[in-house]
């Protein structure tokens, strides 16, 4: 289970072996005797290791501070000490006042006293219940090791204690998800524990900052992947990892995570996307931006698992996302006009494979949010490919993927990033086909429209209905037309009725009008219009021209 390995993450390098090292704080006024507590005490061999030194209460509590607000080695999680050695007489800020400050923020941190004689009764009167062993001045080495040896066994009891309130504590915030925390009130205690234990604050009337980390391919690195295994644990160490970094991960189901932190997560998680390689790439965490209380739990688990799945949609996995942001509420708007086939299409029959990827991106962010309808849609993207392109290239139907093999492996595909991969795919290795079927049929189109052109001038024709005829997209159509002739159609459609009717001005008595209507044109002056622009007299010039200026 990850929380046992999280545990053991958490509190590596502490357990009841005798062998591991624990961190300890030594504070005394005196250099002399400082120096010799850091320098000749075999620390090493009783396991410990010198965390630093202070010369007195106040300078001790602002290490401390500065210690708690650093990120794990990962090693042992973090660089606070796990046991102080304080002097009790001192300027500025005695032991006394000193251990109350340090049991009231670190309750878990074991305090030992270290004082003359005269003074020990009154340390063991005022202090006994929170005191963890008493050392006399001068120091005595064997009563040392004997003090640290009960110390250490005190520090692995601890840590014991802490893994498990951990281990408790996250399958009641897991609990919690879903539910009010008016209704968990019997957990709300365990939670405060578990917060002061790992988090190193109390839970009551706090905020935090949360996250969600998912793992976008679940089903299909468990079940299909031949690695996938061995990728999923790299996942689960790497989220372990994440516990040195002061995050308490929360199991919630195989595929998703929620994280509670004190400080800002965002520079954990970077560096968890920036060092963690394979693991980091089939992931992607989702931070909210504002710090809130474990009550608004449920709405915010929902709220970035929407975000989420949109995101993923357009842009794959291994990535960080922020959501709780006005500017970013946009993504709920996620549908929108219907896909434009004649445009992807178009960029396909031109090998345009930057387009095409756009155009996806497009595709996703209009698709509905579930899976199911992911698959579908992908599925309809297809078959209407596999239609219009084999419509109007018989031969590309050889050359192309078989319907069997592609529905085979979208049907497979458990995550949208996968999905979107596999047409990526597809559509780039049609485009392929058809630009390398495409030199002897473009000629033969541009013919095919020109055809068309000269037989049905006489009737309104547009692109659209041109492009249709010979199974291509309009926006195709206009590029490779021009590319050919060196004319758009339309110029190349009024060439031909302006060049069919200055024949009949000349051969014919037919009036203007009746001219303009049997070369396309329903409206008269727009007619005349456009021949002035082509011949650069009206039609009714041109004719004068012809017959001298005689009426016939």
């Amino acid at each position: 289970m990850l929380y046992d390995a999280l545990v053991k993450v958490s509190y590596s390098g502490k357990n009841s072996g005798g062998t591991d090292m624990y961190r300890i704080l030594l504070v005394d006024d005196e250099w002399l005797e400082l120096d010799t507590l850091k320098n000749y005490i075999p620390w090493t061999d009783m396991g410990f290791q010198v965390a630093g030194t202070a010369e007195n209460g106040k300078a001790a509590l602002r290490l401390l501070e500065e210690l708690d607000l650093q990120l794990g080695d990962g090693t042992d999680g973090r660089h606070l000490p796990d046991v102080v050695l304080t002097d009790v007489k001192m300027p500025v800020m005695d032991g006394l006042v000193f251990s109350r400050t340090v049991h009231e923020r670190y309750p878990d941190m074991q305090i030992v006293f270290l004082s003359g004689y005269n003074d020990f009764e009154y340390v063991r009167s005022a202090l006994s219940v929170e005191a963890c062993g008493y050392i006399l001045k001068p120091l005595d080495l064997e009563e040392l090791k004997k003090t640290m040896e009960k110390v250490r066994e005190k520090c692995s009891r601890t840590f014991q204690e802490k893994a498990s309130r951990a281990l408790v504590t996250a399958e009641n915030l897991k609990n919690c998800i879903g539910f009010s925390m008016g209704e968990k009130e019997a957990l709300w205690e365990d939670i405060c524990r578990s917060c002061n234990a790992i988090l190193h604050c109390s839970p009551e009337n706090r905020t935090f900052y949360t996250g969600m980390l998912s793992i976008d391919e679940y089903r299909f690195l468990s079940g299909y992947e031949s690695n996938g295994k061995d990728i999923l644990n790299a996942i689960h160490m790497a989220i372990r990892r994440l516990t040195n970094k002061r995050i308490l991960p929360l199991h919630i189901n195989d595929s998703s995570y929620l994280f509670l932190s004190e400080s800002d997560p965002k520079n954990a998680a970077a560096q968890f996307m920036e060092q963690e390689g394979e693991a980091a790439r089939w992931t992607t965490i989702c931070l909210y931006e504002n710090r809130q209380s474990l009550e608004h739990l449920p709405v915010l688990c929902g709220e970035m698992d929407r975000y989420r799945r949109w995101y993923v949609k357009l842009y794959g996995s291994g990535h960080i996302i922020v959501c709780g942001r006005p500017e970013k509420d946009a993504y709920i708007q996620a549908e929108g006009e219907p896909a434009d086939y004649e445009m992807l299409l178009s960029f396909l029959q031109n090998g345009e494979k930057e387009k095409i990827k756009e155009w996806l991106d497009t595709f996703f962010l209009k698709c509905p949010a579930g899976d199911g309808d992911i698959s579908r849609d992908a599925f309809e993207l297809t078959e209407k490919i596999y239609s219009s392109v084999t419509a109007a290239n018989p031969a590309a139907e050889e050359q192309m993927e078989g319907k069997a093999g592609l529905y085979g492996r979208l049907s497979a595909a458990e995550g949208l990033s996968l999905i979107k991969e596999i047409l990526e795919q597809f559509l780039e290795k049609t485009a392929d086909i058809l630009v390398g079927l495409s030199g002897d049929r473009r000629l033969e189109v541009v013919n095919r429209v020109r055809h068309l052109i000269e037989e049905e001038f006489n009737v309104p024709l547009t692109t659209e209905y041109l492009a249709e005829k010979v199974y291509m997209s309009p926006n195709y159509l206009r590029t490779l037309f021009k590319d050919y002739t060196g004319e758009t159609v339309l110029e190349y459609m009024t060439r031909t009725r302006i060049n069919r009717s200055v024949e009949l001005l000349r051969e014919t008595n037919m009036r203007v009008n009746d001219i303009s209507r049997k070369v396309g044109y329903e409206n008269p002056s727009h007619y005349c219009a456009v021949f002035r622009k082509f011949m650069g007299m009206t039609p009714n010039q041109f004719r004068d021209r012809l017959t001298g200026g005689r009426k016939s």
